[in-house]
């Protein structure tokens, strides 16, 4: 996670003293936050979940309920910029983006058919979800960079290329390096503990449990973020 977190952060491209917005504050988008806050940058993170929100809020991290402005997040984000947008925008949210409700029951029925069936309808029927994406893109200042770490599938829905063009806007996306950022990871592990990894986990259950914290974290209930699962 951590990993995945710290490279958000690095091909969002912020520039020194500069801005940036994180998409969705579950595990990855909460400690991208709290990375680039502890480098310094201004951030804006957006959910529309209470207790997420919270946590951010909880370590001085400006905070957009996105409950509260659906339909018109660009604009507010302009309004807390100058007008200008952020100088980057982190998408950490990828399918579980709140969007179309045809595409979100085509998602779920997936679930329900055979492997077989569900993987060439999830890669070519078009069930993306792409209102972070599209967020992200309106968001993003002029010349910007948008570091997309959230996960997409399907390839029905198109990227507005003319816009993205016109906008001058960089994308940046793609999994972990992990081995790559090690060295600049350890520093922040040790006893003064930064970014609050430490505590940074909001349940501790028995393996037993599992399917109870997959069900809580997919549902986004009792306040789970990151659950550790012991044996």
């Amino acid at each position: 996670m951590l990993p995945t977190a710290w490279q958000s952060v690095v091909y969002a491209d912020i520039p020194p003293g500069g801005s940036v917005t994180v998409l969705g504050l579950g595990p990855i988008g909460d400690m991208a936050a709290r990375i680039a806050t502890h480098l310094g940058f201004d951030v804006i993170a957006v959910d529309r979940v209470p207790e997420r929100l919270a946590r951010a809020q909880a370590r001085g991290i400006r905070t957009v309920d996105l409950a509260q402005h659906a339909g018109e997040l660009g604009k507010v984000i302009r309004d807390l910029t100058d007008g200008r947008g952020t100088d980057s925008v982190i998408d950490a949210v990828g399918m579980e983006a709140h969007g179309s409700p045809v595409a979100k029951a085509a998602q779920q029925l997936t679930g329900l058919l055979p492997d077989f069936l569900a993987k060439p309808m999830m890669q070519k029927a078009g069930v993306d979800r792409l209102d972070a994406v599209y967020s992200a893109i309106d968001i993003v200042r002029r010349g910007g960079t948008i570091s997309l770490i959230g996960v997409y599938g399907g390839v029905a829905d198109p990227l507005p290329l003319l816009t993205m063009f016109d906008k001058q806007i960089q994308l940046r996306m793609g999994q972990a390096n992990v081995k790559r950022w090690v060295k600049d990871i350890m520093p922040l592990l040790g006893e003064e503990d930064p970014l609050g990894v430490d505590s940074f986990a909001t349940h501790t259950l028995p393996l037993e449990q599992a399917p109870h914290a997959y069900e809580i974290f997919q549902k986004k209930q009792d306040g789970a973020v990151k659950v550790i699962l012991k044996p």
